[in-house]
Protein backbone atom coordinates (compact mmCIF):
# COMPACT_ATOMS: atom_id res chain seq x y z
CA UNK A 1 0.00 0.00 0.00
CA UNK A 2 1.36 3.65 -0.35
CA UNK A 3 2.17 5.70 2.26
CA UNK A 4 0.23 8.68 2.71
CA UNK A 5 2.30 11.99 1.25
CA UNK A 6 1.09 15.26 1.37
CA UNK A 7 3.02 16.61 -0.92
CA UNK A 8 2.31 13.91 -3.24
CA UNK A 9 -1.09 15.01 -3.51
CA UNK A 10 0.04 18.69 -3.24
CA UNK A 11 2.16 17.66 -6.82
CA UNK A 12 -0.83 15.63 -8.32
CA UNK A 13 -3.41 18.75 -8.08
CA UNK A 14 -0.87 21.59 -8.95
CA UNK A 15 -0.34 19.11 -12.24
CA UNK A 16 -4.34 19.24 -12.59
CA UNK A 17 -4.89 22.84 -12.48
CA UNK A 18 -1.59 23.57 -14.83
CA UNK A 19 -3.40 20.74 -17.42
CA UNK A 20 -6.69 22.27 -16.62
CA UNK A 21 -5.64 25.60 -17.06
CA UNK A 22 -5.93 28.04 -20.70
CA UNK A 23 -6.29 26.07 -23.82
CA UNK A 24 -8.33 23.06 -23.80
CA UNK A 25 -5.48 20.39 -23.65
CA UNK A 26 -5.63 16.84 -23.70
CA UNK A 27 -5.40 15.15 -20.13
CA UNK A 28 -2.19 13.30 -20.71
CA UNK A 29 -0.57 14.79 -17.93
CA UNK A 30 3.25 15.10 -19.10
CA UNK A 31 4.20 15.68 -15.69
CA UNK A 32 3.27 11.72 -14.89
CA UNK A 33 6.36 10.32 -15.09
CA UNK A 34 7.39 12.75 -12.15
CA UNK A 35 4.62 10.68 -10.23
CA UNK A 36 5.52 7.23 -10.58
CA UNK A 37 3.25 6.17 -7.70
CA UNK A 38 -0.12 7.59 -8.74
CA UNK A 39 -2.33 4.43 -9.69
CA UNK A 40 -4.21 4.53 -12.43
CA UNK A 41 -7.60 3.48 -11.87
CA UNK A 42 -8.10 1.63 -15.11
CA UNK A 43 -5.17 -0.63 -14.69
CA UNK A 44 -6.24 -1.13 -10.82
CA UNK A 45 -9.91 -1.90 -11.79
CA UNK A 46 -9.04 -5.01 -14.30
CA UNK A 47 -11.06 -7.72 -13.68
CA UNK A 48 -8.77 -11.00 -12.58
CA UNK A 49 -7.67 -12.69 -15.38
CA UNK A 50 -10.28 -15.65 -16.55
CA UNK A 51 -9.11 -19.15 -16.15
CA UNK A 52 -10.23 -22.18 -17.44
CA UNK A 53 -12.59 -23.89 -15.49
CA UNK A 54 -11.12 -27.10 -13.57
CA UNK A 55 -12.56 -30.13 -13.92
CA UNK A 56 -12.24 -33.27 -11.88
CA UNK A 57 -10.53 -36.17 -14.09
CA UNK A 58 -13.81 -38.49 -14.50
CA UNK A 59 -16.19 -39.58 -17.78
CA UNK A 60 -19.45 -38.16 -17.67
CA UNK A 61 -21.99 -40.79 -15.79
CA UNK A 62 -23.34 -43.52 -17.91
CA UNK A 63 -26.83 -42.77 -18.15
CA UNK A 64 -29.55 -45.67 -17.30
CA UNK A 65 -30.72 -47.44 -20.41
CA UNK A 66 -33.08 -50.16 -19.92
CA UNK A 67 -33.68 -52.24 -22.78
CA UNK A 68 -36.38 -54.94 -22.97
CA UNK A 69 -36.48 -55.55 -26.26
CA UNK A 70 -34.02 -57.94 -28.32
CA UNK A 71 -33.94 -58.40 -31.81
CA UNK A 72 -37.43 -60.00 -32.45
CA UNK A 73 -37.54 -63.86 -33.38
CA UNK A 74 -39.00 -63.70 -36.43
CA UNK A 75 -36.29 -62.05 -37.24
CA UNK A 76 -32.82 -62.58 -36.66
CA UNK A 77 -34.07 -66.50 -35.73
CA UNK A 78 -31.78 -68.68 -33.80
CA UNK A 79 -28.19 -67.50 -34.35
CA UNK A 80 -26.07 -70.30 -34.43
CA UNK A 81 -22.41 -71.09 -33.28
CA UNK A 82 -21.02 -70.24 -36.66
CA UNK A 83 -20.03 -67.07 -35.82
CA UNK A 84 -16.90 -66.03 -35.93
CA UNK A 85 -16.88 -63.12 -39.08
CA UNK A 86 -13.15 -63.33 -39.72
CA UNK A 87 -13.15 -66.31 -41.41
CA UNK A 88 -15.44 -67.99 -43.36
CA UNK A 89 -17.44 -70.44 -42.17
CA UNK A 90 -17.52 -74.38 -43.29
CA UNK A 91 -20.06 -75.03 -45.56
CA UNK A 92 -22.82 -77.47 -44.77
CA UNK A 93 -22.27 -81.43 -46.14
CA UNK A 94 -23.22 -81.27 -49.54
CA UNK A 95 -24.27 -84.91 -49.60
CA UNK A 96 -27.58 -83.62 -48.84
CA UNK A 97 -29.85 -81.42 -51.13
CA UNK A 98 -28.02 -78.29 -52.14
CA UNK A 99 -27.78 -75.74 -54.74
CA UNK A 100 -25.61 -73.65 -56.67
CA UNK A 101 -25.46 -70.06 -55.16
CA UNK A 102 -24.98 -68.03 -58.32
CA UNK A 103 -26.70 -64.93 -56.77
CA UNK A 104 -27.16 -63.83 -53.58
CA UNK A 105 -29.07 -60.76 -53.20
CA UNK A 106 -29.33 -59.13 -49.23
CA UNK A 107 -31.87 -56.05 -48.92
CA UNK A 108 -33.20 -53.57 -46.68
CA UNK A 109 -29.90 -52.08 -45.41
CA UNK A 110 -28.48 -49.04 -45.79
CA UNK A 111 -25.40 -49.66 -43.57
CA UNK A 112 -22.46 -52.03 -43.02
CA UNK A 113 -22.58 -52.80 -46.70
CA UNK A 114 -19.09 -53.80 -47.25
CA UNK A 115 -19.24 -55.96 -44.03
CA UNK A 116 -22.58 -57.91 -45.26
CA UNK A 117 -20.70 -58.01 -49.51
CA UNK A 118 -17.60 -60.10 -47.38
CA UNK A 119 -19.92 -62.07 -45.90
CA UNK A 120 -21.72 -63.01 -49.14
CA UNK A 121 -18.37 -63.72 -50.43
CA UNK A 122 -18.30 -66.39 -48.24
CA UNK A 123 -21.40 -68.31 -50.08
CA UNK A 124 -21.31 -66.96 -53.38
CA UNK A 125 -20.48 -69.74 -56.30
CA UNK A 126 -20.63 -72.55 -53.87
CA UNK A 127 -22.72 -75.38 -53.33
CA UNK A 128 -24.63 -74.65 -50.87
CA UNK A 129 -27.71 -75.90 -48.29
CA UNK A 130 -30.64 -74.35 -46.53
CA UNK A 131 -28.69 -74.25 -43.38
CA UNK A 132 -25.89 -72.79 -45.20
CA UNK A 133 -28.14 -69.86 -45.86
CA UNK A 134 -29.64 -69.52 -42.17
CA UNK A 135 -25.99 -68.78 -40.93
CA UNK A 136 -25.48 -66.15 -43.76
CA UNK A 137 -28.33 -64.56 -42.16
CA UNK A 138 -27.01 -65.14 -38.78
CA UNK A 139 -23.90 -63.91 -39.78
CA UNK A 140 -25.58 -60.82 -41.08
CA UNK A 141 -27.37 -60.07 -38.19
CA UNK A 142 -24.13 -60.83 -35.84
CA UNK A 143 -22.60 -57.38 -37.42
CA UNK A 144 -25.48 -55.53 -36.82
CA UNK A 145 -25.53 -56.09 -33.17
CA UNK A 146 -21.48 -55.90 -33.27
CA UNK A 147 -21.98 -52.83 -34.73
CA UNK A 148 -24.80 -51.62 -32.02
CA UNK A 149 -27.88 -52.15 -33.82
CA UNK A 150 -29.70 -54.36 -31.39
CA UNK A 151 -32.84 -54.47 -33.05
CA UNK A 152 -32.17 -54.84 -36.28
CA UNK A 153 -31.61 -58.44 -38.32
CA UNK A 154 -31.64 -60.45 -41.19
CA UNK A 155 -34.20 -63.53 -42.10
CA UNK A 156 -34.70 -65.40 -45.64
CA UNK A 157 -38.22 -64.78 -47.04
CA UNK A 158 -40.26 -67.61 -47.54
CA UNK A 159 -41.12 -69.34 -50.98
CA UNK A 160 -38.02 -68.74 -52.83
CA UNK A 161 -37.14 -71.35 -55.58
CA UNK A 162 -33.58 -72.24 -54.90
CA UNK A 163 -32.79 -74.26 -57.09
CA UNK A 164 -32.74 -71.21 -59.74
CA UNK A 165 -29.55 -70.13 -57.99
CA UNK A 166 -30.59 -66.74 -56.75
CA UNK A 167 -31.05 -65.71 -53.38
CA UNK A 168 -32.92 -63.09 -51.20
CA UNK A 169 -31.76 -62.22 -47.65
CA UNK A 170 -33.85 -59.63 -46.43
CA UNK A 171 -32.59 -57.01 -43.36
CA UNK A 172 -34.91 -55.58 -41.25
CA UNK A 173 -33.11 -52.20 -39.80
CA UNK A 174 -34.66 -51.04 -36.65
CA UNK A 175 -36.07 -47.97 -35.73
CA UNK A 176 -37.52 -45.48 -32.96
CA UNK A 177 -41.08 -44.76 -33.88
CA UNK A 178 -41.98 -43.02 -30.53
CA UNK A 179 -40.34 -40.99 -28.19
CA UNK A 180 -41.93 -40.43 -24.75
CA UNK A 181 -40.83 -37.75 -22.54
CA UNK A 182 -41.62 -37.41 -19.08
CA UNK A 183 -41.17 -35.09 -16.45
CA UNK A 184 -40.77 -31.54 -17.87
CA UNK A 185 -42.21 -28.71 -16.68
CA UNK A 186 -40.56 -26.03 -17.90
CA UNK A 187 -38.56 -27.03 -20.54
CA UNK A 188 -39.95 -27.68 -23.79
CA UNK A 189 -39.73 -31.06 -25.35
CA UNK A 190 -38.82 -30.07 -28.47
CA UNK A 191 -35.17 -28.82 -26.99
CA UNK A 192 -34.54 -32.23 -25.64
CA UNK A 193 -36.08 -34.04 -29.08
CA UNK A 194 -33.86 -32.04 -31.44
CA UNK A 195 -30.39 -32.92 -29.41
CA UNK A 196 -31.61 -36.63 -29.43
CA UNK A 197 -32.84 -36.60 -33.15
CA UNK A 198 -29.15 -37.43 -34.71
CA UNK A 199 -28.98 -40.37 -31.98
CA UNK A 200 -31.80 -41.83 -32.73
CA UNK A 201 -31.92 -41.65 -36.42
CA UNK A 202 -32.56 -45.31 -38.52
CA UNK A 203 -31.46 -47.60 -37.86
CA UNK A 204 -31.57 -47.50 -34.29
CA UNK A 205 -27.67 -48.12 -32.65
CA UNK A 206 -27.68 -48.14 -29.38
CA UNK A 207 -24.12 -46.87 -28.97
CA UNK A 208 -25.58 -44.00 -30.88
CA UNK A 209 -28.46 -43.57 -28.58
CA UNK A 210 -26.40 -44.08 -25.04
CA UNK A 211 -23.87 -41.29 -26.27
CA UNK A 212 -26.37 -38.80 -26.84
CA UNK A 213 -28.14 -39.74 -23.31
CA UNK A 214 -24.62 -38.57 -21.92
CA UNK A 215 -24.74 -35.53 -23.54
CA UNK A 216 -28.21 -34.37 -22.46
CA UNK A 217 -27.12 -35.58 -18.39
CA UNK A 218 -24.05 -33.62 -18.49
CA UNK A 219 -26.47 -30.28 -20.13
CA UNK A 220 -27.08 -28.33 -17.15
CA UNK A 221 -30.35 -27.47 -17.45
CA UNK A 222 -31.05 -31.47 -16.77
CA UNK A 223 -30.54 -32.97 -13.04
CA UNK A 224 -31.32 -36.02 -14.44
CA UNK A 225 -31.80 -38.72 -17.24
CA UNK A 226 -33.54 -42.16 -17.53
CA UNK A 227 -34.54 -44.02 -20.16
CA UNK A 228 -35.88 -47.06 -21.19
CA UNK A 229 -36.15 -48.80 -24.56
CA UNK A 230 -39.44 -51.04 -25.43
CA UNK A 231 -40.48 -52.91 -28.26
CA UNK A 232 -42.72 -51.26 -30.50
CA UNK A 233 -45.69 -52.04 -32.79
CA UNK A 234 -44.00 -54.41 -35.11
CA UNK A 235 -40.33 -55.93 -35.70
CA UNK A 236 -37.68 -53.94 -35.57
CA UNK A 237 -39.68 -51.10 -33.90
CA UNK A 238 -39.12 -49.80 -30.54
CA UNK A 239 -40.33 -46.96 -28.08
CA UNK A 240 -38.11 -44.90 -26.20
CA UNK A 241 -39.46 -43.90 -23.00
CA UNK A 242 -37.39 -41.01 -21.01
CA UNK A 243 -38.01 -39.70 -17.29
CA UNK A 244 -35.96 -36.59 -16.69
CA UNK A 245 -35.39 -34.04 -14.10
CA UNK A 246 -34.96 -30.21 -15.15
CA UNK A 247 -32.40 -28.78 -13.00
CA UNK A 248 -32.96 -26.15 -10.65
CA UNK A 249 -34.45 -23.13 -12.40
CA UNK A 250 -33.60 -20.21 -10.22
CA UNK A 251 -29.61 -20.41 -8.51
CA UNK A 252 -28.71 -18.11 -5.98
CA UNK A 253 -25.05 -17.66 -4.46
CA UNK A 254 -23.45 -15.29 -2.24
CA UNK A 255 -19.49 -14.86 -1.45
CA UNK A 256 -16.92 -13.06 0.00
CA UNK A 257 -13.47 -12.78 -0.72
CA UNK A 258 -9.95 -10.09 -1.08
CA UNK A 259 -9.63 -10.87 -4.35
CA UNK A 260 -9.97 -7.14 -6.03
CA UNK A 261 -6.60 -4.65 -5.99
CA UNK A 262 -6.26 -2.91 -3.03
CA UNK A 263 -6.22 0.26 -4.34
CA UNK A 264 -10.01 -0.35 -4.42
CA UNK A 265 -10.30 -2.39 -1.16
CA UNK A 266 -9.48 -6.25 -1.78
CA UNK A 267 -12.35 -7.34 0.62
CA UNK A 268 -15.82 -7.44 -1.16
CA UNK A 269 -19.29 -9.22 -1.32
CA UNK A 270 -20.17 -10.88 -4.61
CA UNK A 271 -23.99 -11.84 -5.27
CA UNK A 272 -25.26 -13.91 -8.13
CA UNK A 273 -28.20 -14.90 -9.70
CA UNK A 274 -28.52 -17.71 -12.43
CA UNK A 275 -31.90 -18.76 -14.05
CA UNK A 276 -32.05 -21.85 -15.86
CA UNK A 277 -34.16 -21.72 -19.51
CA UNK A 278 -36.15 -18.90 -18.44
CA UNK A 279 -37.50 -19.21 -21.92
CA UNK A 280 -37.99 -22.86 -21.92
CA UNK A 281 -35.43 -23.64 -24.73
CA UNK A 282 -32.34 -23.77 -22.58
CA UNK A 283 -31.43 -20.53 -22.41
CA UNK A 284 -29.99 -19.14 -19.78
CA UNK A 285 -29.46 -15.54 -17.83
CA UNK A 286 -27.25 -14.60 -15.13
CA UNK A 287 -26.56 -11.72 -13.05
CA UNK A 288 -24.26 -10.52 -10.45
CA UNK A 289 -23.17 -7.31 -8.79
CA UNK A 290 -19.27 -6.83 -6.56
CA UNK A 291 -18.86 -4.44 -3.92
CA UNK A 292 -16.29 -3.61 -2.18
CA UNK A 293 -14.63 0.10 -0.49
CA UNK A 294 -13.98 1.73 -3.66
CA UNK A 295 -15.88 -0.70 -6.71
CA UNK A 296 -19.47 -1.50 -7.40
CA UNK A 297 -19.71 -3.89 -10.25
CA UNK A 298 -23.03 -4.93 -12.53
CA UNK A 299 -22.71 -7.98 -14.71
CA UNK A 300 -25.52 -9.43 -16.94
CA UNK A 301 -24.98 -12.01 -19.53
CA UNK A 302 -27.96 -13.98 -21.12
CA UNK A 303 -27.33 -17.07 -23.66
CA UNK A 304 -29.50 -18.58 -26.06
CA UNK A 305 -28.71 -22.51 -27.99
CA UNK A 306 -29.70 -22.20 -31.19
CA UNK A 307 -28.74 -25.48 -32.57
CA UNK A 308 -28.68 -28.95 -31.52
CA UNK A 309 -25.24 -29.15 -31.22
CA UNK A 310 -25.37 -26.58 -28.65
CA UNK A 311 -24.07 -23.58 -31.29
CA UNK A 312 -25.04 -20.49 -28.85
CA UNK A 313 -25.49 -16.88 -29.05
CA UNK A 314 -24.14 -15.13 -25.94
CA UNK A 315 -24.83 -11.32 -25.08
CA UNK A 316 -23.24 -9.38 -21.93
CA UNK A 317 -23.36 -6.09 -20.36
CA UNK A 318 -21.11 -4.93 -17.81
CA UNK A 319 -20.76 -1.72 -15.57
CA UNK A 320 -18.31 -1.14 -13.30
CA UNK A 321 -17.71 2.42 -11.22
CA UNK A 322 -14.31 2.58 -8.83
CA UNK A 323 -12.71 4.45 -6.97
CA UNK A 324 -8.98 4.70 -5.72
CA UNK A 325 -9.34 4.14 -1.46
CA UNK A 326 -5.50 4.46 -0.51
CA UNK A 327 -4.98 6.94 2.17
CA UNK A 328 -2.49 8.32 -0.10
CA UNK A 329 -5.19 9.16 -2.79
CA UNK A 330 -8.58 9.35 -1.02
CA UNK A 331 -9.04 13.12 -0.93
CA UNK A 332 -7.84 13.09 -4.29
CA UNK A 333 -11.13 11.31 -6.14
CA UNK A 334 -9.35 9.51 -8.43
CA UNK A 335 -11.98 7.32 -10.16
CA UNK A 336 -12.98 5.16 -13.23
CA UNK A 337 -16.00 4.51 -14.96
CA UNK A 338 -15.88 1.33 -17.46
CA UNK A 339 -18.52 -0.25 -19.52
CA UNK A 340 -18.22 -3.23 -21.62
CA UNK A 341 -21.22 -4.78 -24.12
CA UNK A 342 -20.26 -7.94 -26.10
CA UNK A 343 -22.28 -10.41 -28.21
CA UNK A 344 -20.89 -13.82 -29.74
CA UNK A 345 -21.60 -16.94 -31.28
CA UNK A 346 -20.16 -19.88 -29.93
CA UNK A 347 -19.89 -23.47 -32.12
CA UNK A 348 -18.60 -26.94 -31.14
CA UNK A 349 -17.47 -28.90 -33.94
CA UNK A 350 -16.79 -32.00 -31.95
CA UNK A 351 -19.02 -32.74 -29.37
CA UNK A 352 -18.56 -35.90 -27.46
CA UNK A 353 -19.11 -36.82 -23.61
CA UNK A 354 -15.51 -36.42 -22.75
CA UNK A 355 -14.29 -34.38 -25.39
CA UNK A 356 -15.27 -30.57 -27.13
CA UNK A 357 -13.89 -28.58 -29.44
CA UNK A 358 -15.56 -25.26 -30.21
CA UNK A 359 -15.16 -22.43 -32.29
CA UNK A 360 -16.33 -18.39 -31.36
CA UNK A 361 -16.52 -15.20 -32.28
CA UNK A 362 -17.29 -12.40 -30.34
CA UNK A 363 -17.75 -8.46 -30.79
CA UNK A 364 -16.86 -6.75 -27.76
CA UNK A 365 -17.10 -2.56 -27.13
CA UNK A 366 -15.44 -1.59 -24.17
CA UNK A 367 -15.26 2.40 -22.53
CA UNK A 368 -13.29 3.37 -19.91
CA UNK A 369 -13.05 7.38 -18.30
CA UNK A 370 -11.37 8.30 -15.72
CA UNK A 371 -11.34 11.27 -13.27
CA UNK A 372 -9.64 12.77 -10.55
CA UNK A 373 -11.58 15.33 -8.13
CA UNK A 374 -14.50 13.19 -8.68
CA UNK A 375 -15.66 14.57 -11.81
CA UNK A 376 -12.63 16.09 -14.23
CA UNK A 377 -11.59 13.84 -16.67
CA UNK A 378 -7.74 12.99 -16.46
CA UNK A 379 -5.49 10.39 -18.37
CA UNK A 380 -3.28 8.56 -15.55
CA UNK A 381 -1.74 6.94 -18.31
CA UNK A 382 -0.23 7.26 -22.20
CA UNK A 383 -2.79 6.04 -24.58
CA UNK A 384 -6.44 7.50 -22.81
CA UNK A 385 -7.15 11.04 -24.09
CA UNK A 386 -9.05 13.06 -21.73
CA UNK A 387 -9.29 10.10 -19.11
CA UNK A 388 -11.40 8.45 -22.01
CA UNK A 389 -10.11 4.75 -23.76
CA UNK A 390 -12.54 2.84 -25.84
CA UNK A 391 -11.62 -0.10 -27.52
CA UNK A 392 -14.32 -2.12 -30.33
CA UNK A 393 -12.61 -5.66 -31.14
CA UNK A 394 -13.40 -8.57 -32.49
CA UNK A 395 -12.24 -11.70 -31.06
CA UNK A 396 -12.08 -15.20 -32.47
CA UNK A 397 -11.42 -18.26 -30.27
CA UNK A 398 -11.25 -21.82 -30.15
CA UNK A 399 -11.75 -23.95 -27.18
CA UNK A 400 -10.71 -27.85 -26.42
CA UNK A 401 -11.40 -30.12 -23.40
CA UNK A 402 -11.13 -33.54 -23.41
CA UNK A 403 -10.89 -35.95 -19.79
CA UNK A 404 -10.39 -39.34 -18.94
CA UNK A 405 -10.89 -40.81 -15.51
CA UNK A 406 -7.51 -40.01 -14.54
CA UNK A 407 -6.61 -36.56 -16.94
CA UNK A 408 -8.11 -33.47 -18.09
CA UNK A 409 -6.67 -31.45 -20.86
CA UNK A 410 -7.91 -28.07 -21.88
CA UNK A 411 -6.88 -25.32 -23.78
CA UNK A 412 -8.05 -22.21 -25.27
CA UNK A 413 -6.79 -19.89 -27.89
CA UNK A 414 -8.13 -16.21 -28.60
CA UNK A 415 -7.36 -13.66 -31.61
CA UNK A 416 -8.36 -10.46 -30.76
CA UNK A 417 -8.27 -7.35 -33.35
CA UNK A 418 -9.21 -3.58 -32.24
CA UNK A 419 -11.45 -1.72 -34.90
CA UNK A 420 -11.18 1.36 -35.49
CA UNK A 421 -14.89 2.03 -35.50
CA UNK A 422 -17.96 2.93 -33.03
CA UNK A 423 -15.06 5.66 -31.58
CA UNK A 424 -12.40 3.47 -30.58
CA UNK A 425 -9.71 5.56 -29.18
CA UNK A 426 -7.00 6.46 -31.63
CA UNK A 427 -3.89 9.04 -31.75
CA UNK A 428 -0.69 9.22 -32.42
CA UNK A 429 0.90 8.02 -29.87
CA UNK A 430 0.55 4.24 -31.09
CA UNK A 431 -1.24 3.14 -27.65
CA UNK A 432 -4.87 3.15 -28.96
CA UNK A 433 -7.65 0.90 -30.29
CA UNK A 434 -5.79 -0.30 -32.99
CA UNK A 435 -4.37 -3.48 -31.86
CA UNK A 436 -3.69 -7.11 -32.68
CA UNK A 437 -2.73 -9.68 -29.76
CA UNK A 438 -3.11 -13.39 -28.84
CA UNK A 439 -4.26 -14.78 -25.80
CA UNK A 440 -3.54 -18.67 -24.75
CA UNK A 441 -4.41 -20.89 -22.17
CA UNK A 442 -3.41 -24.43 -21.28
CA UNK A 443 -4.17 -26.55 -18.10
CA UNK A 444 -3.73 -30.01 -17.65
CA UNK A 445 -5.21 -32.05 -14.65
CA UNK A 446 -3.46 -35.04 -13.40
CA UNK A 447 -4.68 -37.72 -10.95
CA UNK A 448 -1.19 -39.15 -9.96
CA UNK A 449 -2.40 -41.38 -7.60
CA UNK A 450 -6.01 -41.85 -5.67
CA UNK A 451 -5.41 -39.53 -3.45
CA UNK A 452 -3.39 -37.12 -5.54
CA UNK A 453 -4.28 -34.51 -8.11
CA UNK A 454 -1.72 -32.07 -10.25
CA UNK A 455 -3.00 -28.75 -11.54
CA UNK A 456 -0.47 -27.48 -13.90
CA UNK A 457 -1.84 -23.90 -15.70
CA UNK A 458 -0.12 -22.25 -18.78
CA UNK A 459 -1.13 -18.65 -20.04
CA UNK A 460 0.11 -16.30 -22.21
CA UNK A 461 -1.07 -12.72 -24.38
CA UNK A 462 1.51 -11.84 -27.19
CA UNK A 463 0.88 -8.79 -29.06
CA UNK A 464 3.23 -6.21 -31.60
CA UNK A 465 1.38 -3.54 -30.60
CA UNK A 466 1.47 -1.20 -27.21
CA UNK A 467 -2.20 -1.59 -25.73
CA UNK A 468 -4.40 0.78 -23.83
CA UNK A 469 -4.91 -0.56 -20.35
CA UNK A 470 -8.05 -1.88 -20.46
CA UNK A 471 -6.20 -4.47 -22.85
CA UNK A 472 -2.86 -5.11 -21.06
CA UNK A 473 -2.42 -8.52 -19.03
CA UNK A 474 -2.46 -8.26 -15.55
CA UNK A 475 -0.24 -10.12 -12.75
CA UNK A 476 -0.84 -10.94 -9.30
CA UNK A 477 -3.21 -12.30 -6.67
CA UNK A 478 -5.46 -15.44 -7.45
CA UNK A 479 -5.30 -16.93 -11.09
CA UNK A 480 -2.02 -15.57 -11.12
CA UNK A 481 0.69 -15.08 -9.24
CA UNK A 482 -0.37 -15.45 -5.45
CA UNK A 483 1.93 -13.70 -2.91
CA UNK A 484 1.38 -10.45 -4.51
CA UNK A 485 -1.15 -7.82 -4.26
CA UNK A 486 -4.28 -8.22 -7.46
CA UNK A 487 -3.09 -6.29 -10.95
CA UNK A 488 0.44 -5.85 -9.09
CA UNK A 489 1.92 -5.93 -12.27
CA UNK A 490 0.26 -4.86 -15.91
CA UNK A 491 2.31 -4.78 -19.10
CA UNK A 492 1.13 -5.64 -22.83
CA UNK A 493 2.42 -8.67 -22.46
CA UNK A 494 3.04 -11.69 -20.07
CA UNK A 495 3.32 -14.95 -19.60
CA UNK A 496 2.10 -16.77 -16.17
CA UNK A 497 2.36 -20.26 -15.21
CA UNK A 498 1.43 -22.75 -11.85
CA UNK A 499 2.06 -25.93 -10.48
CA UNK A 500 -0.24 -27.06 -7.50
CA UNK A 501 -0.81 -30.07 -6.38
CA UNK A 502 -4.22 -31.19 -3.81
CA UNK A 503 -3.48 -33.61 -0.86
CA UNK A 504 -6.91 -34.84 0.49
CA UNK A 505 -6.36 -35.13 4.39
CA UNK A 506 -9.98 -36.56 5.24
CA UNK A 507 -11.26 -39.79 4.11
CA UNK A 508 -13.50 -38.18 1.76
CA UNK A 509 -11.04 -36.75 -0.65
CA UNK A 510 -12.99 -34.00 -2.23
CA UNK A 511 -13.78 -32.54 2.03
CA UNK A 512 -10.54 -30.45 2.99
CA UNK A 513 -7.77 -30.47 1.18
CA UNK A 514 -4.18 -29.02 0.91
CA UNK A 515 -3.00 -26.98 -1.60
CA UNK A 516 0.80 -26.52 -2.33
CA UNK A 517 1.27 -24.39 -5.39
CA UNK A 518 4.53 -22.92 -7.13
CA UNK A 519 3.56 -19.83 -9.38
CA UNK A 520 5.58 -17.08 -11.85
CA UNK A 521 4.70 -14.83 -14.37
CA UNK A 522 6.72 -12.03 -16.57
CA UNK A 523 5.13 -9.32 -18.14
CA UNK A 524 6.61 -6.31 -20.55
CA UNK A 525 5.74 -3.55 -22.95
CA UNK A 526 6.47 -3.15 -26.09
CA UNK A 527 6.55 1.09 -25.97
CA UNK A 528 5.91 2.35 -22.30
CA UNK A 529 9.15 0.95 -19.66
CA UNK A 530 8.70 -2.57 -18.41
CA UNK A 531 6.97 -3.00 -15.13
CA UNK A 532 9.40 -2.78 -12.57
CA UNK A 533 10.08 -5.46 -11.41
CA UNK A 534 8.91 -7.85 -14.47
CA UNK A 535 9.20 -10.74 -12.61
CA UNK A 536 6.92 -12.25 -10.28
CA UNK A 537 7.36 -15.56 -8.38
CA UNK A 538 5.99 -17.46 -4.97
CA UNK A 539 5.24 -20.46 -3.25
CA UNK A 540 2.60 -21.18 -0.84
CA UNK A 541 0.04 -23.15 0.59
CA UNK A 542 -3.72 -23.08 0.35
CA UNK A 543 -6.76 -24.86 2.07
CA UNK A 544 -9.96 -25.93 0.22
CA UNK A 545 -12.99 -27.07 2.90
CA UNK A 546 -15.91 -28.03 1.64
CA UNK A 547 -18.11 -27.03 4.74
CA UNK A 548 -21.67 -28.76 3.17
CA UNK A 549 -22.70 -29.20 -0.27
CA UNK A 550 -23.79 -25.64 -0.59
CA UNK A 551 -20.95 -23.85 1.70
CA UNK A 552 -17.29 -24.22 1.02
CA UNK A 553 -14.11 -22.18 2.39
CA UNK A 554 -11.00 -21.53 0.94
CA UNK A 555 -7.56 -19.98 1.85
CA UNK A 556 -4.47 -19.11 0.13
CA UNK A 557 -1.18 -18.00 1.57
CA UNK A 558 1.85 -17.17 -0.86
CA UNK A 559 4.90 -15.74 -0.15
CA UNK A 560 7.11 -14.06 -2.89
CA UNK A 561 10.31 -14.62 -3.88
CA UNK A 562 11.31 -11.52 -6.12
CA UNK A 563 10.86 -8.11 -3.87
CA UNK A 564 8.12 -5.72 -4.92
CA UNK A 565 6.79 -2.33 -3.91
CA UNK A 566 3.65 -3.66 -1.51
CA UNK A 567 4.17 -2.48 1.76
CA UNK A 568 0.22 -2.27 2.92
CA UNK A 569 -1.31 -4.02 5.33
CA UNK A 570 -3.96 -5.51 4.19
CA UNK A 571 -4.55 -9.42 3.84
CA UNK A 572 -3.94 -9.69 0.47
CA UNK A 573 -0.62 -7.49 0.58
CA UNK A 574 0.70 -9.70 3.11
CA UNK A 575 0.10 -13.03 1.08
CA UNK A 576 -2.93 -14.32 2.81
CA UNK A 577 -6.34 -14.93 0.64
CA UNK A 578 -9.44 -15.61 1.73
CA UNK A 579 -13.14 -17.21 -0.08
CA UNK A 580 -16.34 -18.18 1.62
CA UNK A 581 -18.85 -19.24 -1.09
CA UNK A 582 -22.36 -19.93 -0.15
CA UNK A 583 -24.56 -21.36 -2.76
CA UNK A 584 -28.08 -22.84 -1.33
CA UNK A 585 -29.90 -25.29 -2.81
CA UNK A 586 -33.69 -24.76 -3.60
Amino acid sequence: MLVHSPRLVIALLSCLAIVSYGAPAKAQIPALPNLPDVPSPEEESLPSQEVLPEREPALPDETPLQIEQLPPDDVTGEITDVLDLEVCPPLADTSDVSFLATDIDVVGNTVLQTQIAEQVACYLGQEIQLSDLFNLRSRITKLYLDAGYITSGAFVPNNQDLTSGRVQIQVIEGEIEELQINGLTRLRQSYVRERLERAMATPFNQKDLERGLQLLQIDPVLARVNAELTAGNGPGKSLLILDLQEAETFHLSFSTDNYRSPSIGSAGVNLGLNISHPLGIGDSLTASYGITDGLNLYDATYSVPVNANNGTLRFRASNSDSEIVQDAFRDVGIRSETTTLSAGFRQPLVRKPAEEFALGLDFEWKRSRSFILDDIPFSFSLGPEEGRSQVSAVRFYQDWVKRSQSRVLAARSQFSVGLDILDATTNDSGIDGRFVSWLGQFQWIEQVSPKFLLLTRVGAQLTPDALLPIERFSLGGVGTVRGYSQNQLVADNAITGSVEFRIPVTKDPNKLQLTPFLEAGLGWNNQIPDPDPSFLASIGLGARWAVSPDLSVRLDYGIPLVDADDTGISLQENGLYFLVDYRPSF
